[in-house]
């Protein structure tokens, strides 16, 4: 896979502190074989809202695909909003980062992301549903802009509810029943 022009990472965070206006906290993961993902959290009220920096560093293509177009393939990075600060929910959004490198996923609208395991401890949800941010796309000359993809976390029930009836429907019942998605303690939606 070709690298992102050299600046790729700058102007993303640049459109970061445009949008928040403040300057974040930040951590970086590492994992083998795979540049580091940072995730910077920047504070608005009771709700911060994390970022991934480092995930459009490549193009998303299936590994199965004999050639990959990297100046049109996708790019994209991943926003999550959580209230209350959850423990280790930077790393749980960077392992979802790197889930385009190691398992060569291609991440969109729509898509489901599941972990497994509880995005942080003492959370029922164990991944997300993927949809568009706030964020305008950041233009990167020579490549295709990088999307900044919202996760809105999901418990293993609405996940599993989702894979049979469809995202859209499963944010539909979010919606109809007022879920707070940065509570990552709360309770399944009702899905009866």
């Amino acid at each position: 896979m070709t690298d992102a022009p050299p600046d790729i990472l700058v102007l993303v965070e640049a459109a970061y502190r445009q949008h928040f206006e403040v300057l974040p906290a930040r951590a970086s993961v590492s994992f083998l074989g795979v540049d580091p993902i940072e995730v910077l959290r920047y504070p608005d009220g009771t709700t911060d809202h994390y970022l991934t920096l480092g995930m459009a560093r490549h193009p998303m293509a299936d590994p199965a695909e004999a050639v990959i177009a990297t100046a049109s393939a996708p790019r994209a990075e991943l926003l999550l909003s959580a209230a209350g600060r959850p423990d280790r929910l930077w790393r749980a959004l960077a392992v979802l980062a790197a889930a385009p490198a190691v398992e060569g996923a291609v991440y969109q609208p729509g898509n489901r992301v599941d972990l497994g395991e509880p995005l942080c401890p003492g959370s029922r949800c164990t991944g997300g549903v993927l949809v568009a941010s706030e964020l305008q796309p950041v233009a990167v000359r020579g490549v295709a802009d990088v999307q900044v993809l919202r996760v809105l976390p999901a418990t293993q029930t609405e996940l599993a509810w989702a894979r049979v009836h469809g995202s859209e429907q499963l944010h539909r019942r979010w919606q109809v029943a007022e879920t707070d998605l940065t509570d990552l303690m709360r309770d399944p939606v009702d899905l009866s």
